[in-house]
């Protein structure tokens, strides 16, 4: 009888210690160290549960931890973006890490490793509302069923943005890494697109393409329209290098 009750107590121990982790997961083990420039750019990998980063500075980790683009963050120290750090990590169990799961543990890991402290604040700014151009949009729809992606390259000169059964959310969104701001998606425009966007990113008298604003309505038959509104803005408010493995 009692056997069988310290299994029923083991059993609902286990699960509540499962459940806890799914709420506030925790790497099992973290090695952080910083890179010695042999490997310059910057790689995330998630294999089953482990999770190995290369080059990755501290605001490309509160990025990814907090699912923010750059000019979303505020405060941090000097070596903010210019110390890359190599972790590899581990869960403890071979089940692939989900993006919200990795997103936790990231914030776990700078919690703990780098003593990172944040808050969110809401900042009024000027925001992006992309919209329908005069003429309409001029997009292919994209197959629903295909994984959605969006592929952006850059050069002197030329810059390509080409998606593949991506919703317009994902193009408002990439267009605000390269405005370097908030850009919402007003167009109404429901289902998934595929489209090629081409422009010069730093247009003189002499260039080939036109700017980014301009090729959006020529090209895709959307423009921007600036608005007044918010940010969610996550503010550091004290974070240190990180602690010995």
């Amino acid at each position: 009888m009692n056997s069988g009750k310290s299994v029923r107590v083991a059993a609902l121990a286990a699960f509540a210690a499962v459940g806890l982790w799914a709420q506030n997961p925790s790497f099992e083990a973290a090695s952080i160290k910083r890179n010695d420039g042999v490997s310059p750019n910057t790689r995330i990998d998630l294999s089953g549960g482990r999770v190995t980063m290369t080059n990755a500075t501290l605001k490309t980790l509160i990025r990814n931890a907090y699912d923010i683009l750059s000019f979303q963050l505020a405060g941090g120290p000097r070596w903010l973006d210019t110390d890359g750090f190599d972790i590899v990590a581990t869960t403890g169990g071979p089940e692939k890490i989900s993006t919200e799961q990795f997103r936790k543990l990231l914030q776990s890991l700078l919690a703990e490793r780098f003593q990172l402290k944040v808050h969110w604040e809401k900042r009024e700014t000027s925001v992006y509302a992309l919209v329908p151009a005069k003429d309409g949009p001029k997009l292919k729809t994209g197959d629903a069923a295909q994984e959605p992606g969006i592929n952006t390259s850059k050069s002197a000169g030329h810059a390509r943005m080409k998606g593949t059964a991506a919703p317009l959310m994902l193009l408002a969104s990439n267009l605000g890494n390269q405005l370097g701001g908030i850009v919402e998606d007003k167009t109404g425009m429901a289902g998934v697109y595929d489209w090629l966007l081409e422009w010069d990113p730093d247009p003189t008298a002499e260039s080939t393409l036109p700017s980014l604003l301009a090729a959006l309505p020529a090209q895709l038959g959307l423009r921007l329209e600036t608005r007044k509104g918010f940010m969610e803005t996550l503010v550091i408010e004290s974070v240190n290098h990180p602690t010995a493995n």
